[in-house]
C-alpha cells in the first residue's frame, strides 16, 4: 500500500518534511469508488472520508474544536462501532487510538467494519515528552508491528518531563514541526496482508486514573486562524466527494451497538429505534445519529 503520494515524495526529497506532512491528508490509497470511514474525525476530517464518527460534539480532547459534520456523521465510540461487518473498504483513524482505554477492542472494531485502513498517532517517544492530558497510550511501530503501552498516568516519567521543561520546551514544538514523520506513527494495514499486527506490552494493566481537570484556557480563534479555517473549508469542499456523500444512505450501513441488529424503525424524525432490543437513538442537528 502506497504510504506517500508523488507530491509528498518530492517535498521529502527536498527535505521539506513539514510541507510533505501537511499534504498527507490528501493521500488515501484507495480508488474513487471505495467507501471510506473516518473514526474520531473531530474538527478536521480527511478529504477522502465518506462517513464520519466521533464520540463527542464538544470535548477538551480535541481542544474544544467544533465537530465537522459536512457528510454523513454519527456519534459513537470506536470500541463499539454502530456499523455492519465489512461495511467499508477503508478506515482512517488519525490521532484517536492513543485516547482509548481499550486498544484491543478499538483495533478489533476497525478491522471488523473495514477491509483495510490507516492509523496515525504520536510516536511513543514524542508522547513520553509531550505528556498530553487525555492520551492513555504510548504507541510506536517496529518492523511493521504496533507496540502499545498503557500509560500509568498522563505523565509517565516526571524526571524527563521536568528536564524537558527546564530548557528544551520552548523550542520543542519547532523541532516536532520540522521533523513530523520522526515524531509520529503512520501505519497502513489490510486484511489481505494479515490485518493489524500489534503487541500490547502491559496487557495486565487496568486503568485506575482519569485525566486531571485543567485550568488551561483555550483562547478564541484569532483572525488569521479563522481565515485559515475558512480556506481549509474551501479546500475540503473541493477535494471531498461531496456529491456522492450527500446521496449516501448511512442507515443502510448502521447496526445497533447494543444487540447488533440492523433492523431499525425510522418512522420518527427525532430518533431511530432498534426493533430487536427497542434501544432508541436520538437524531441531532445535521441528521447526526447519537449512538453513545
Amino acid at each position: 500500500m502506497q504510504r506517500t503520494s508523488k507530491i509528498m515524495d518530492v517535498f521529502l526529497k527536498l527535505k521539506l518534511d513539514a510541507i510533505a506532512w501537511s499534504l498527507r491528508r490528501l493521500h488515501c490509497p484507495v480508488d474513487k469508488n471505495a467507501l471510506v470511514l473516518e473514526v474520531g474525525s473531530g474538527g478536521n476530517p480527511y478529504f477522502r472520508s465518506n462517513v464520519l464518527i466521533d464520540a463527542y460534539l464538544d470535548t477538551r480532547e480535541r481542544h474544544y474544536t467544533k465537530l465537522i459534520s459536512d457528510r454523513p456523521t454519527v456519534l459513537g465510540f470506536v470500541e463499539n462501532l454502530p456499523f455492519k461487518d465489512n461495511s467499508f473498504d477503508f478506515v482512517i483513524a488519525s490521532h484517536v487510538l492513543e485516547h482509548s482505554k481499550d486498544p484491543e477492542k478499538f483495533i478489533s472494531e476497525i478491522q471488523r467494519v473495514a477491509k483495510a485502513g490507516y492509523i496515525e498517532v504520536p510516536d511513543a517517544f514524542f508522547e513520553r515528552l509531550a505528556c498530553y492530558l487525555d492520551h492513555r497510550l504510548e504507541i510506536t511501530d517496529i518492523e511493521n508491528e504496533i507496540q502499545i503501552r498503557k500509560k500509568k498516568y498522563y505523565i509517565q516519567d516526571e524526571e524527563i518531563e521536568k528536564l524537558l521543561a527546564n530548557k528544551v520546551k520552548p523550542v520543542f514544538g519547532e523541532i516536532v514541526s520540522k521533523y513530523p514523520f520522526k515524531f509520529n506513527v503512520r501505519y497502513y494495514w489490510s486484511k489481505e496482508n494479515g490485518g493489524i499486527k500489534y503487541n500490547i506490552l502491559n496487557p495486565e494493566y487496568e486503568f485506575d486514573w482519569e485525566s486531571p481537570i485543567s485550568d488551561k484556557v483555550y483562547r478564541k480563534a484569532t483572525t488569521m486562524a479563522k481565515i485559515k479555517t475558512n480556506i481549509l473549508h474551501l479546500v475540503r469542499k473541493y477535494f471531498s466527494q461531496n456529491n456522492r456523500n450527500k446521496n449516501l444512505n448511512i442507515k443502510e450501513l448502521m447496526m445497533c451497538p447494543k444487540c447488533k441488529s440492523s433492523d431499525f424503525d425510522e418512522s420518527s424524525t427525532i430518533s431511530i429505534e432498534c426493533k430487536k432490543c427497542n434501544s432508541i437513538y436520538e437524531i441531532l442537528e445535521d441528521k447526526i445519529v447519537k449512538f453513545n
